[in-house]
């Protein structure tokens, strides 16, 4: 190929989430941004040539980021520093056209930090690791990043419609969504058809697209203004969708998508979904999902969670290196213990659990939950350690409060009943235990042994608590009514300890 004459302009700015801002100062956990014009003309500028740079932070530290081609003669590099101070970077194209460095000024700035396992006790999920945190996540169909009206049905959709959806999301207390059709569009009847949602995979041309990512990342930008992290349902390989299935294809496109939402701190990863491994209906094989999320996990720069979603039944990943949560679709029952049982199981030592597909009510393949089956529900699964994906339904999972969006559709009432639990939770110090179900005869248990424990009667009546010795200070609090709270006074021994005669749910407390 004949080399003409090549300009290089270059630009330093900030994607500060919603805007950009120029200069080289970011907040820490926000998204610095480089911008290289290079006019050398490129057969295949997603396969001829890449870019890559170094990122030397304070003390040290080196992360590597992969540039991408944003189309029109324009290259890009986001990055996304975790450390306050001064980071240093070098720029290079492969074919040696260019050799920049820069640097930048990390600050403070009100940016939690990505969801990681929390450090102290690796059973749960944490803001960098360090502050708990309970992943209050909703299911939105597939119309949540379309831009325009179901040109099938013609029901209207637009950024206006998006944004009254998020302000009841946030109103409500939900930190996080669970999207469908997100990077690609689930093109299946009742589903993603017929809405203009992100389509990040040219199948034709075998390439990305980047106008498609920009659609998407306008979306991302507002989201992470609003503090909200996303879950993709359908993940990088999504079911009745164009992804790419050629290996060398695949890594391109993986590639591709990393290098530009990966310094984004409200993500987290999945491999593929729904249900690719479908018994009677598979869209991967199980080897391709394991080499799929390895190469996700080795090119994981900012050690972003990954997990894959997989049907009802036991998580056949759960003990994968590269698997950083457990997804669950299921156990679908109102049978408490049977859903306990089946959570927990799922659950590793030292991963954290996702229950995305285990409370959706009015889900015709879940069973008819009433408002008490939902406290319940939702208490066990706790009990269980599972972070809930809650949904509003009426039929499959793009129907309807769910997939309308539309909050005049909402049932408050089953919402008011989730935050009210996760609220309870959130109030007792659970990052600080984990389920023993060792250590009682009846109902299930969260603890510290020797310092806390947190156990749910469904039922009432007494259990027997196996404590480490010690004198216990002991509280009754109504799982029906949380704000009435029963001293129980003291024990040493565990023994014999009996709900309150009246209501129909208990929690016990015992401190040391």
């Amino acid at each position: 190929m004949k080399i003409r004459l090549i300009i290089l302009l270059l630009t330093f700015q900030v994607l500060n989430q919603s805007c950009h801002k120029t200069g080289n100062k970011i907040g820490k956990w926000e998204i610095f941004e480089t911008v290289i014009v290079n006019r050398k003309e490129y057969d295949d500028p997603f396969r001829e040539v890449s870019l890559m740079a170094l990122f030397t932070g304070p003390g040290g530290k080196e992360i590597p980021v992969r540039g991408f081609y944003a189309g029109n003669n324009v290259w890009k590099i986001r990055f996304m520093p975790d450390q306050e101070g001064k980071w240093k970077y070098v720029a290079r194209f492969s074919d040696g056209v260019l050799s920049k460095k820069g640097s930048l000024i990390c600050e403070a700035s009100d940016v939690p930090g990505t969801i990681k396992l929390y450090n102290d006790n690796p059973f749960w999920f944490a803001s960098n690791g360090c502050d708990p945190v309970i992943l209050r996540s909703f299911h939105a169909g597939d119309r949540f990043f379309a831009d325009t009206s179901n040109f099938l049905s013609g029901e209207e959709w637009s950024s206006k419609h998006r944004s009254r959806f998020l302000d009841w999301l946030q109103e409500k207390g939900y930190n996080m969504l669970s999207v469908a059709s997100h990077y690609l569009n689930r093109n299946a009847e009742g589903r993603g058809k017929g809405w203009n949602t992100p389509d990040l995979w040219d199948s034709e041309k075998k390439v990305p697209r980047p106008e498609e990512y920009d659609r998407i990342e306008k979306i991302m930008n507002d989201l992470a203004v609003r503090k909200i992290i996303v879950y993709p349902f359908a993940g990088f390989l999504g079911k009745s969708s164009d992804f790419p299935v050629d290996t060398a294809d695949q890594k391109l496109y993986i590639d591709y998508t990393l290098s530009r939402l990966a310094s984004y701190w409200n993500i987290v990863y999945n491999v593929a979904g729904p249900e690719p491994t479908l018994k009677g209906y598979p869209y991967l094989s199980y080897n391709q999902i394991i080499t799929a999320g390895k190469y996700i996990s080795e090119n994981n720069a900012y050690g972003h969670l990954l997990s894959v979603h997989t049907p009802t039944g036991d998580n056949l990943f759960k003990d994968e290196e590269w698997l950083g949560f457990v997804t669950m679709q299921g156990p679908k029952t109102t049978t408490r213990r049977d859903l306990y049982e089946g959570l927990l199981r799922n659950h590793p030592e030292k991963k954290g659990l996702y229950a995305q597909e285990t409370l959706w009510s009015g889900n015709k393949y879940h069973p008819v939950y009433s408002m008490e089956d939902i406290r319940k529900n939702a208490i066990v699964a706790f009990m269980a350690g599972a972070m809930i994906n809650f949904a509003d339904m009426n039929g499959d999972s793009s129907s309807g409060f769910s997939g309308s969006l539309n909050p005049a559709e909402a049932n408050d009432g089953i919402h008011n009943v989730f935050h009210q639990v996760m609220d309870f939770f959130e109030s007792t110090g659970y990052f600080r235990m984990k389920p023993h179900p060792e250590c009682v005869n009846n109902g299930y248990c969260l603890a510290s042994p020797g310092k806390v424990y947190l156990v749910y009667l469904e039922n009432g009546g007494s259990v027997n608590i196996d404590i480490k010795d010690g004198n216990y200070r002991l509280k009754w609090i109504n799982a029906s009514d949380l704000s009435d709270i029963v001293d129980g006074g003291t024990t040493s021994s565990g023994k014999e300890l009996t709900a309150p005669a009246y209501g129909s749910d208990w929690f016990v407390m015992l401190n040391n």
